[in-house]
């Protein structure tokens, strides 16, 4: 019984710890937004951004329980143990969420609706710029095999000039982002690959 408590314990603390991480990563992902002319920035704006944070913690509470459940019952019922998997998928989610904020924080998307140019930079200082129509080879989604409470992480892979670039499922939510995704699926065909754990 002690060592059960101890593992709850320790799995509670690095919930605690990560949740903690991942709000002050929602908290920062705030854009300082830069003048571009004929540029607008592909960003996913603060409200989706809680949304997010919100729905997946709360598959992760949901998760955090059942896996106290599993542990707990399963030292008088064994079959229980068939919820362990499931409740450690819901917590895992927590992982995903802080994957996809890490990167929507450090890659800035640049697109301009009238030329369909695009300009990315990273805070490590690199750039890449292409044309959406012209100098695009493949685009493929990557996504996870479910939505979770009404979250679907998973990002769109594109190469441009022998490079990989990737783009954030959480950046779609925003309807600003319209015309971007919008030009990308009308003169693309994209392959789709479901994965249990999409991170970029």
């Amino acid at each position: 019984m002690n060592k059960i408590l101890l593992i709850v314990i320790l799995v509670g603390i690095l919930i605690y710890f990560l949740s903690r991480r991942v709000m002050m990563k929602g908290k920062s992902t705030a854009v300082q937004k830069s003048n571009k002319q004929g540029y607008f920035l592909v960003e996913s704006g603060a409200p989706i951004i809680q949304r997010t944070i919100k729905n997946t913690l709360f598959s992760v509470g949901i998760g955090v329980v059942l896996f106290i459940i599993t542990i707990v019952l399963a030292m008088k019922v064994k079959i229980i143990l068939f919820m362990l998997p499931i409740s450690l998928y819901l917590m895992s989610q927590l992982f995903l969420l802080n994957n996809q904020l890490k990167y929507a924080k450090d890659q800035r998307i640049w697109f301009n609706p009238n030329t369909n140019d695009v300009l990315i930079e990273w805070l490590s200082g690199n750039k890449v710029s292409f044309n959406l129509l012209r100098d695009v080879q493949q685009v493929r989604a990557v996504k996870s095999v479910q939505k979770n409470n009404q979250i679907l992480f998973g990002y769109y892979e594109l190469s441009v000039h022998n490079n990989q670039v990737f783009v954030p499922f959480i950046l779609e939510d925003n309807q600003m982002n319209t015309r971007f995704f919008k030009t990308m699926k009308e003169n693309y065909a994209i392959s789709p690959k479901s994965s249990l754990y999409p991170i970029i």
